[in-house]
């Protein structure tokens, strides 16, 4: 995966953040698509943003930046700063990377990726509850839709894995991977 793939690649409101997502990827091992569509879900790309943009917030104020990272449950996130007092979560670098290391956590105790992006929106111990709730349900494909189907029933829009994955098939080409 190179940069200019990344660009060509990426609808242009995601693409201008491509050396960022890319960080983020080599960083956390995992797809800089999958990345670009929770960016893309969180904030469009900062365009759902007030204001526009890195710096903007969103979901009443709580939301921040490009990923949407919560203040009200990462706040050593909120107030970190540079040597100049800058917020360092209204800067596109810090604030992708910060959210693919949410991901890369929530993959890592969850082992499913669409769980761990449920997680995301809906926070990792409402997503595991809901997931061993399932328990039966035939084979074990059919277990992990269901299991999926509960967690994404608990995020906005009752989608976000499944939203996320599809935007990130739209852009991915066949053989990239999830993870690397």
């Amino acid at each position: 995966m190179t940069l200019t793939d990344l660009e060509q690649h990426l609808p242009k409101h995601l693409a201008q953040w491509s050396r960022e997502l890319l960080a983020a990827s080599t960083v956390t091992r995992l797809c800089p698509y999958l990345l670009a569509g929770m960016c893309d879900r969180e904030s469009r790309g900062g365009l759902a943003l007030t204001p526009r943009g890195p710096a903007g917030t969103g979901d009443k104020g709580h939301g921040r930046g490009l990923m949407q990272v919560d203040d009200r449950f990462h706040p050593g996130f909120l107030v970190a700063s540079d040597s100049t007092g800058k917020h360092l979560w209204k800067l596109p670098a810090y604030n992708i990377l910060y959210g693919a290391l949410l991901l890369r956590s929530y993959l890592d105790s969850l082992k499913d990726v669409h769980l761990a992006l449920a997680a995301y929106n809906a926070g990792v111990g409402k997503v595991r509850r809901a997931a061993d709730a399932i328990t039966v349900g035939g084979d074990l494909a059919k277990l992990m839709e269901q299991r999926r189907a509960a967690a994404d029933a608990l995020t906005s829009g009752g989608d976000y894995g499944r939203d996320v994955l599809r935007r990130r098939a739209q852009w991915a080409p066949a053989e990239a991977s999830l993870e690397s």
